[in-house]
Parts: C-alpha cells; structure tokens; sequence
C-alpha cells in the first residue's frame, strides 16, 4: 500500500516506453528495408539507362564518322572509276589514305582499321596502329562477306565481331548518291571493344557486379569473362532477358543475383547489369542487426530511467509530508483528499493542519513588509528633496550683484533680462513634485542660465547644441544639465572666456540606453585628477548619496547621485579628459521605454 503510486507510475512509464519503441521500431524497419530495396532497384535500372544511353552516343559518333567518307568527292571518283591502272590505283589508295582515311583515325582513336572496297575492284585500308602480322587473304575473303552482309538501306551495319580480335566491324554500302539504292562499294571500320568497358569505368555495382552485352539473336558481344564472349544464351535465358526489358529480373542459371535489362534502339543490343542479392540486401541485414540492438540498449536504458524518474516524483512528496507534519504551519487554501489513501493524500492532510497557522505567519510578514518599503520610499524621498534644494549660493551671490552693479550703473532693459531668468530658474530649482523633466525644460533652463551668464562676462556666449529634435521630449532628471554647464565655466576655462571656447550639447539613444552629453574644449584634467573624480563618484554610488563630495561639493557628485536614485544605481556619470584638450561629461539613463523603477 505505501509503494502503490511509485509501482503504478513505474507500470505506466514501462508500458508506454515498450508500446512506443515496438511500434516504431517495427513500422521504422518494415518502411525502411521496403525504401531501400525500391532505391536499389531504381539505383540499378538507372545506371542501365545511363551506360546504354552512353552506348548509344559511342556508337552514334561512329556513324557520324561515316559520313566523311559518305561524302568525300574523292571516294566517289574512286569508285566511279573504271579500268585502272596499277599506278592509277596507287595514286587513288595514297590520295585517299591522306586526304580521308586520315582524318578519320585522328579524329576517332578508338578505331584501328578503316577500309574501302568498290565493286570496280579497288581496295583502300588504313591503320591508327600498328598490327603484326595482318593477313590480307584472309582479309579479302573477309570483305566479300561483308559486301554481301551490309543492309541495302544505306544504314550502318553492326556485326557481331570483327576481323580483328577483340573489335567490332561496323560497314556501310557506298552509293553514288545519297538517295539512291545503286551500290558501287562499301567502306567499314574494326571498332575496339575494350573501348566500351571506358564508357563503364567509376561505376560500381557492388563486389560481383557487372555489364554484360547481348545481341538480337542471345549471342553475348561483350562480357567482363572473356571466356562468354560470342557464346550463345540458352533459350531460356534469351527469352527472359527479351521478356523483362525494363524490368529487374532473376535469369535462370543464375542463382542469387538480380538482372536488369534494357535494349538499345539504335544498336538492337541488350545491355544487362547483374548485382549479387546477398550484397543488395547486406545493407537491409545490417539495419535489422541495428535496430534489434538499439531496442533493446534503448529499451534497457528507458526502464532505468522510468524507474528513477518515477522515484524523483515520489521522494520530494514524502519529503514534503514529512516536513509539513514536523512545521505545521501555512498559508495555503485547504484541498479536498482524493481518496485513494496514498502518499498524495497523506501529504495533503497535514498541508490541511498547517493551513491556519502559515495564513497568520504571512499576513504579518507581509505588513512587516510593507511597512519597511513604506519607510524607505520616505527615507528616499526626503534625500531627494533634500539634494534638490541645495543650490550654489556661490552663483546666487554673483548674480545679485550683478543686478546690483547693473542696477546703480544705469538704467536699462538688461536688469529686466537678467531678473526674469533668475525668477525662472529659482522657480524651476524649488518645485519638488517632479523628480524627471523633459530634455527641452532643462535646455530652458539651461539658456536662462547662460542669459544671466553673458551680462556677467559682458559677452556673448553661445551653446553648440546638437540635439535631435526627435529627442528633446526624452526624460532625464531636473536640475542635472545646468550645473554640469555651470560646472564648465568654473573649471575649464579658468584665464576667462575666449572666441575658440566651445561648449557642445548633444544626445543619442543607445540599445536601452539614453545619453545626454557636454563636451568643451577647455583645460582639461590630468590623469591623476580625473582618477580622483571618478573615485569620488563612485564612492557616492556606494555609500547611495547620502555623503558630500570631497570639499563639500555638490556639482558633478550631486547630479550623478540624483540620476541614480531616480533610475538605479547601473546608471549616472561618465567623465573623459585630456589635459589641454577638454572634458566630455555624459549623462547615462535609461531609454524611455526601457526605464527602470525608482530605486535606493
């Protein structure tokens, strides 16, 4: 009874597991020995196709070689001729051996003799190699045969072999003209059969596979066994191969290998290709061999996994039930037992007896909770606050007394200028019910500042500023952009203000973060001091803001403190100078759509 659920779910995993290999691996097996039998079958026919396709061109290009001599004007002189002289005959047989025979060797390496033979008595032959021993009686007779085996259509004549050993004769009747059915000679060549095996060369058809060739009438023009080579098929056999063109077939006599078949319509040949079945079906053996091991490794492997997963669900339930019974205690809606008294329902009965006192555990936590961030968000408000209502008295007190001075001096429009942008920026420093501004509010800011900043140095100074328009509504926070300007006049121009001096405002988006930068070409720091800067700001990012600035600062350290409490400490200043060349100060905050919440 205490081991049922983990026996039913083993019983469950190993009856799944068992269905689902069989089913595959049988399906898997039947589908793929069918598939490859199939692609062997059409592996072999398509090799058949291909070679006899190549026979066929081979034998194609050697008809063409006729046509040469078909056509040559001195062959029909020949044969026209008519009571030659001997000298006359050998004048004709060099004429033709230079101007036609030639040709046709050179062009057609594969063919070792060309002759012609007219009725009228002329004989013309010519080798592409040298061959011992040639008997021209025997070759004589051999071409009076050939005068009365060549077809009278005009076509090429294929024979069976020829008068060399190992070629093939292929003769052709001679008209005066194409059209007409009046013969004056014949012409032939001894074509190498060896040439054909080229044709074959790369093609594999197994251990003990190969092609072998079959005449109109069974008799066997090429085998790779010299031995067949002009033997006759037996009846059967012939009938067969006549039968399945086409076709994969078993030839009787022949036991364990498979044939295919095609005739040749340009030759009248039958090309064969024999493969051994134990090597065609080698590869179906071996996957059947294949797939009985990796079931059962498979099978072995799922049960020993079925096991120990179905222990990985049991042991954390009676972990659980075990330590639900020794803590008693929760905040957990009651569950209805199932009824079948096993582990689940024993787990779920003391889950039921914890249910009210974890309800009560979490509901204080939870306040507790809530009061602490309570107390931090004021905590970190009034910091803010109180960062925002420091303002440079330094500043203040200069600009008062330009008022003053402005004022006893003279009386003009300037005082006006200079109180209306002082008014506006003590306006915009006090207001605490915004801790993020838009860009274009701090520009504002920004140029009233450098309204009152132009009667102090009684000079123009004009901003370089390289916002986008598209920009200027992104968020940063107030009272950041001014004093780091502020902070320009104060540091990087100490001898006074000159016509080279620039101040440069730009921003830019940058992945999920958004930049405000001011970049003068001033004084600059050294290396020691601008380590010293980035010291400081970092020690204010680490102590979160609440102390000074070394020397009781509070420019660059205040606005890098203010940045990262509205959007996180990840964010902030980023100072770079070189001594005599300038500073670039950028403010990092988030994109607007990728803001971050308010943290400490």
């Amino acid at each position: 009874m205490k081991n049922s659920l983990s026996r039913r779910i083993y019983l469950y995993f190993v009856i799944v597991i068992v269905l689902t290999s069989a089913s595959i691996g049988i399906t898997g097996y039947w589908r793929s020995s069918a598939e490859m039998e199939n692609q062997y079958q059409q592996l072999l026919a398509q090799i058949v196709e291909n070679v006899a396709h190549q026979t066929d061109l081979y034998l194609t290009s050697t008809e063409r070689a006729t046509l040469s001599i078909l056509t040559s004007p001195i062959v029909k002189d020949v044969l026209d001729a008519q009571d030659m002289t001997v000298s006359d005959r050998i004048a004709f047989d060099n004429l033709i051996k230079e101007q036609v025979f030639q040709t046709v060797l050179i062009n057609n390496p594969e063919i070792t003799l060309v002759y012609l033979a007219g009725y009228n008595g002329f004989m013309s032959k010519d080798f592409n190699t040298e061959v011992v021993r040639f008997n021209n009686l025997a070759f004589d007779s051999y071409i009076e045969q050939l005068k009365s085996g060549t077809r009278d259509d005009g076509g090429i004549t294929i024979q069976d072999s020829g008068f060399l050993e190992g070629h093939l004769t292929i003769t052709r009747k001679l008209s005066k003209r194409q059209t007409s059915r009046q013969y004056n000679g014949i012409m032939g060549f001894e074509l190498r059969v060896g040439e054909l095996t080229k044709l074959w060369k790369g093609i594999r058809l197994g251990q003990s596979g190969y092609f072998f060739i079959v005449n109109d009438r069974g008799k066997i023009i090429y085998h790779p066994d010299a031995g067949r080579i002009g033997k006759q098929l037996n009846g059967s056999q012939y009938e067969m191969i006549q039968a399945n063109s086409d076709n994969v077939f078993e030839l009787p006599g022949e036991q364990g290998r498979l044939f295919f078949g095609r005739k040749s319509d340009f030759s009248g040949w039958t090309l064969v290709a024999s493969m051994s079945l134990s090597e065609q079906r080698e590869p179906i053996a071996t996957l059947r061999q294949t797939t009985l091991i990796v079931a059962l490794c498979t099978l072995v492997i799922a049960f020993f996994l079925a096991f120990q997963f179905g222990q990985t669900i049991i042991r954390p339930i009676r972990r659980l039930e075990s330590g639900m019974r020794q803590t008693e205690k929760g905040q957990w809606t009651r569950v209805d037992l199932t009824g079948s008294a096993d582990e689940v329902d024993r787990l779920i009965g003391s889950y039921n007896t914890m249910v009210a006192r974890l309800e009560e555990l979490i509901n204080q936590v939870y306040e507790t909770e809530l009061r602490n961030q309570e107390n931090m968000l004021k905590r970190q408000r009034a910091e803010f606050q109180s960062l925002q209502m420091q303002i440079n008295p330094h500043f203040l007190f200069n600009t008062m007394e330009t008022v003053v001075c402005y004022a006893v001096i003279r009386n003009s429009s300037e005082i006006k200028d200079i109180i209306r942008s002082l008014s506006y920026m003590l306006r915009y420093s006090i207001r605490t019910d915004l801790e993020k501004i838009t860009v274009v509010n701090e520009l504002k800011h920004v140029l009233h500042f450098m309204q009152i900043m132009n009667y102090r140095f009684s000079r123009e100074f004009e901003l370089d500023v390289r916002i986008p328009p598209d920009l200027l509504l992104g968020h940063m926070v107030r009272l950041t952009l001014q004093p780091i300007v502020e902070n320009v006049f104060k540091h990087a121009f100490p001898n006074g203000i000159a016509d080279t001096h620039t101040i440069i405002i730009d921003a830019w988006r940058e992945e999920d973060d958004f930049y405000v930068s001011v970049e003068d070409n001033g004084e600059g720091m050294s290396e020691e001091a601008l380590r010293q800067l980035r010291d400081r700001l970092q020690l204010n990012s680490e102590s979160d803001g609440l102390e000074s600035s070394a020397g009781g600062s509070i420019g660059l350290s205040n606005v890098h403190t203010r940045i990262q409490m509205v959007f996180g400490g990840q964010y902030g200043l980023l100072v770079d100078s070189v001594a005599g060349q300038g500073t670039r100060v950028r403010m990092r905050m988030p994109n607007d759509k990728k803001e971050q919440p308010l943290q400490a």
